[in-house]
């Protein structure tokens, strides 16, 4: 039985599987007081992680641990509703956004296993109920399964927003054809299939349907036969939307900027994609599945399928999921963001540690400092504090510049006190701590880098885990992207600018909508005017989708503009009489 309690400090029910009761208190206490960023050097301080919650203005954490292959403890701290003041539990439910991927990859996994897929035959001789199109980048290669599972088929759409309540929720077919009401883009193909990873939720989903046609079921049915049952994940469903007998355990979520979701949470046809609600404690039982099935010792998986889906096929992914490497190891992990929700699993690809946590809000920096608690806690290999070494100011001076990241964006690298810096348009610099052999680290990215030299140009290296690089060449000095001008210059020319770039090609990610719209919101904290100037771009580009208002109206409600926000409120519905989030802000500012 799902159990309350009232509110207090807002810790409930504490689940510990250890044998060592008194060193399992101990190791809760020290991960509760060992947050840091993503890398941590000697002498920097730790954080506590009350203190963090209210940093971030998270509302509740759901943090489950695994030692051994087995879940070590599972506890869940502070509020399921924070404008109810509901306490969080461990019966509470998050969530997990594309977390819901690595999930529905095992199922599909199961199915090729069983017979009933494929992983590389053209999906087009599995799916029934509808057809993806063909076109000028199908000729040649067809899309297949594995690429779906990893990111590589070339298809569109890389995220979804969901449906409010009192939105229309369109079926999957209307989802992939992009029709009414769907909110997102048809999904296609504009890529050769079989090159370059490029995040595709739309890929996801395409997958969803595959499943639901071959085995004839609903997929939150086909879920639950071939993982959330046999893996006794007892308290999760991909249920789109929850049933009245779950949605009283349902966590409320809580946007970037602090404000609720409205109607608490939102809706996702997109299963696959984004559709699991779950708890830390079922998502450490799903990443414990995986190590055994690497291991040889799991009743649903082969040992050499474990292997296949756990083995990058580009930039990092796998079927499913990212594969990074930290000291001598290799991890297997997956982070995920819903509108309120984000989440984090981690594990060891060799042996039987990880962790998996639940938040009801959009912050996975968070999420970082909390898995970076349990490595530093546990002696997780590659997470042990770091040591800065000095280098040669004559050799950091050489590498100050703008290196082109994206279509729209630089990296700019400055010099200061001796030490260098990075920073992306509109965000505040971050430290390039040298450690030794070329290697640069940040405290907030587990991406090393390395700076290399030519005839032509110096170039910024991202390492990968697979030890290539992901390549960024310094710019003429002098020359602007579209975001450096809207940063540095005027609006009007930077405009101009991402037009250009628009109208070059039309299908890049790094200007969608949806891309815009959420590095907009994501920088509002660090930089309210840029964050603005930014979406008000994407009214620009987008000007008759009401999301794109309203996000830009909801910038400035939180820099306390009450004019404009309303303004912009009104553009929102004018395009869309409906949109949940706008009808309702302005209720709220008419108060």
């Amino acid at each position: 039985m799902f159990k309350y309690y009232t509110r207090t400090l807002g810790i409930c029910f504490l689940f510990l599987c250890s044998s060592s009761w008194a060193n399992e208190l101990k190791s809760i206490k020290d991960v509760e007081n060992s947050l840091s960023p993503v890398n941590i050097f000697k002498g920097d301080k730790l954080w506590n992680l009350q203190d963090r919650m209210k940093h971030y203005g998270v509302p509740g954490v759901g943090i489950a641990v695994i030692k051994d292959y087995k879940i070590s403890w599972f506890k869940t701290y502070g509020l399921a509703d924070r404008e109810t003041g509901e306490t969080a539990s461990n019966q509470t439910l998050f969530q997990a956004g594309s977390v819901s991927k690595p999930a529905a990859a095992f199922a599909a996994l199961r199915l090729v296993e069983a017979g009933k897929l494929s992983l590389d035959a053209d999906i087009n001789t599995v799916l029934k109920s509808w057809q993806l199109p063909e076109n000028q980048f199908t000729t040649k290669n067809k899309v297949t399964l594995r690429q779906l599972l990893s990111h590589t088929g070339g298809l569109t759409v890389h995220g979804f927003r969901g449906y409010s309540v009192g939105e229309k929720v369109p079926n999957v077919i209307q989802v992939l054809n992009g029709a009414k009401p769907a909110n997102s883009s048809p999904v296609r193909v504009n890529k050769e299939p079989g090159g370059d990873f490029r995040y595709s939720g739309g890929g996801y989903t395409i997958a969803q349907l595959m499943m639901s046609d071959v085995s004839g079921k609903p997929f939150e049915k086909v879920m639950d036969d071939l993982l959330i049952r046999p893996s006794q994940m007892t308290q999760s469903t991909y249920q789109q939307p929850l049933p009245p007998t779950l949605l009283k355990y349902a966590a409320s979520g809580v946007l970037p900027h602090g404000d609720a979701v409205t109607g608490k949470r939102h809706t996702y046809p997109e299963m696959a994609a984004a559709g699991l609600w779950t708890t830390a404690g079922d998502l450490a039982s799903f990443a414990i599945e995986i190590q055994k099935a690497l291991n040889g010792d799991s009743k649903l998986m082969s040992k050499s399928m474990a292997q296949t889906m756990t083995t990058e096929v580009d930039s990092g992914y796998a079927l499913g999921w990212g594969i990074n490497n930290r000291g001598a190891s290799g991890y297997f992990s997956h982070g995920g963001w819903d509108e309120g929700f984000c989440t984090q699993l981690t594990g060891h690809l060799k042996d039987g540690y990880g962790v998996a946590i639940m938040i009801n809000s959009n912050h996975p920096e968070f999420l970082d400092e909390v898995v970076n608690a349990v490595g530093l806690t546990y002696g997780w290999d590659g997470y042990q504090a770091k040591v800065k070494q000095s280098i040669a100011k004559d050799v950091t001076n050489k590498y100050v510049g703008q290196y082109g990241y994206d279509s729209t964006r630089s990296i700019s690298i400055t010099s200061q006190a001796g030490k260098l810096w990075m920073s992306y348009p509109g965000t505040s610099p971050q430290e390039l701590n040298y450690t030794g052999e070329g290697i640069f680290l940040r405290r907030e990215s587990t991406s090393p880098i390395q700076f290399t030299e030519s005839k032509k140009a110096i170039q910024l290296n991202f390492v990968r885990s697979d030890g290539k690089y992901q390549s960024h060449s310094q710019m003429a000095v002098g020359e602007q992207m579209a975001g450096d001008i809207l940063d540095t210059g005027s609006y009007a020319d930077a405009l101009i600018a991402y037009r250009a770039v628009r109208k070059a090609d039309s299908n890049e990610e790094s200007f969608s909508e949806g891309f815009l719209n959420r590095q907009g919101l994501n920088i509002m904290t660090d930089n309210s005017d840029y964050a603005i100037k930014l979406l008000t771009i994407n009214t620009d580009l987008y000007s008759e989708s009401a999301n794109t208002w309203d996000s830009l109206a909801l910038a400035y409600q939180q820099a306390g503009n009450q004019q404009k926000a309303i303004e912009h409120y009104r553009n929102a519905l004018k395009r869309d009489p409906k949109f949940p989030s706008a009808l309702k802000a302005l209720m709220e500012l008419k108060k």
